[in-house]
């Protein structure tokens, strides 16, 4: 995709330092031993800077940034992030996550200070950032790095869209429009609103789309409440989807502004299974601003997928795979990429590279060899299996394991302490970013503890 253009006032600079380090480069360097300067860095012309932070932003936000702050010149080059962090999908932070800090600290916890910190899933890099607009708003969801947050101050539920890293911030109608649109909760109190829609806040599935002109669209699939909804930046309201969405075998997952599921039905006392999805939200009429949701559409039906059990959908290399067990015995994990079965090609796929899977509410996938030494490769995470104690005959807990697809052995991933011990390892960060309810309350995953928030209790029990 090019580079948009460029509008006078774009080159202005926020991000400045003085070039010393290009003339020491070019003041240390020769060209080829014959004595002669190598040009300076800060003498690249515009238009090829440009290109290579084009190039730089591919590959992570927070070194483009970096790119722009190596010299005046290069920061005029090149697009300023701030203002675009929404607006722009590319400087949307996509491999960075929240990091869960245990103890309870959530973001906006008095003892943080308006701190929170960022880890990315391919690099390992950890960033902090202050983030005052914690202290009246909660997280629900990650969605290509941005953070859905909604106001939890007296009665309000008006949902945010925050970019962490420029600021920028997307406002959409309340929540509680929602509930105006049906007869039931029409004539509740606040009070009682407030906790029904804790229920719609299990389970949820955020996707986002920009359109050509800016405008920046929001769809949420509540898994636990069958339904979808969607909103533009600047609405007044939320629109319920018409129809019911299916009830999903897996959580629902968003990938390229999309939401996925799985579901099954019976026919003639067989289950069938499909896959389904979600497209964006399309104008009503050629040209018209009001949009709405189309049916589900079933893209594959999956014979294979009848008899696995525990089935995840996961994004991994820019696509999306399906996990599960192939059947009851638990005793090994198979990968299939979504967009062979689709084209009924059931092939499990034996060899992830360098990657990690992580299974739970939603799942993740980290790059083990660059910042995860941790992290073993070709590797799935999850909590499934209950071993059974061959000396006293009952089930114990479950087990955080790692599966490995080369070997098919299970290895211990986190202690078996209850509660876990601190401090806590950098594998149990990353799967407590696994579950909502946990991440974003700062508890570490455990499934003995009922996370549970110390403000609003009658609404964000469980949320």
């Amino acid at each position: 995709m090019p580079p948009p253009p460029r509008r006078e006032g774009d080159r202005d600079a926020t991000i400045t330092c003085n070039c010393s380090k290009c003339r020491r480069l070019a003041r240390d360097g020769s060209d080829g031993g014959d004595g002669e300067e190598v040009r300076p860095w800060a003498s690249l012309a515009e238009d090829l800077v440009e290109l290579i932070g084009w190039r730089v932003l591919a590959g992570d936000l927070l070194d483009y940034v970096r790119f722009r702050a190596v010299c005046s010149h290069w920061t005029k080059s090149t697009l300023r992030p701030r203002g675009r962090g929404i607006v722009d999908p590319r400087f949307h932070p996509r491999r960075w996550m929240m990091l869960p800090e245990g103890h309870g600290l959530y973001p906006g916890h008095p003892n943080l200070g308006g701190y929170v910190r960022f880890f990315s899933l391919s690099t390992g890099r950890f960033v902090r950032i202050h983030l005052p607009l914690f202290d009246d708003h909660i997280v629900l969801d990650s969605v290509d790095g941005l953070l859905l947050l909604l106001l939890h101050r007296d009665h309000g539920t008006t949902i945010r869209l925050l970019h962490p890293f420029t600021g920028d911030i997307a406002e959409f109608p309340p929540l509680s429009s929602l509930l105006q649109q049906m007869e039931r909760y029409r004539y509740m109190s606040e009070d009682c609103k407030l906790r029904e829609l804790r229920l719609y806040l299990w389970g949820l599935c955020a996707a986002v789309t920009v359109g050509v002109a800016g405008t920046i669209t929001l769809m949420i699939a509540f898994g636990t409440r069958h339904r979808a909804a969607h909103a533009t930046a600047g609405d007044q309201r939320w629109t319920l989807s018409a129809s019911k969405i299916p009830i999903s075998l897996v959580p629902p997952i968003s990938f390229q502004g999309k939401v996925f599921g799985v579901s099954s039905k019976w026919s003639r006392d067989e289950p069938i299974v499909s896959i389904w999805q979600i497209d964006p939200p399309t104008p009503i009429v050629e040209g018209s601003h009001l949009l709405s949701l189309q049916p589900v559409q079933i893209i594959a039906d999956c014979p294979v997928v009848s008899s696995m059990t525990r089935v995840n959908l996961v994004e991994c290399s820019s696509e999306l795979m399906l996990v599960g067990f192939p059947d009851t015995s638990y005793t090994e994990l198979v990968v299939y990429s979504l967009a062979d079965l689709i084209r009924g090609r059931v092939i499990p796929i034996t060899d992830i590279g360098e990657h990690a899977l992580f299974l739970g509410d939603r799942s993740l996938c980290v790059s083990s060899n660059k910042g995860f030494p941790s992290v073993p490769g070709n590797s799935i995470t999850c909590n499934y299996r209950i071993p059974h104690d061959r000396q006293v005959g009952i089930c114990c807990q479950r087990l955080i394991e790692h599966y490995h697809l080369g070997s098919g052995a299970w290895s211990l991933a986190i202690p078996k302490d209850n509660p876990p011990a601190s401090p806590y390892t950098l594998v149990h960060h990353i799967f407590t970013c696994c579950f909502h309810s946990h991440w974003n309350k700062a508890l570490m995953f455990n499934r003995a503890i009922r996370p549970d928030w110390s403000v609003k209790p009658n609404m964000w029990i469980g949320s």
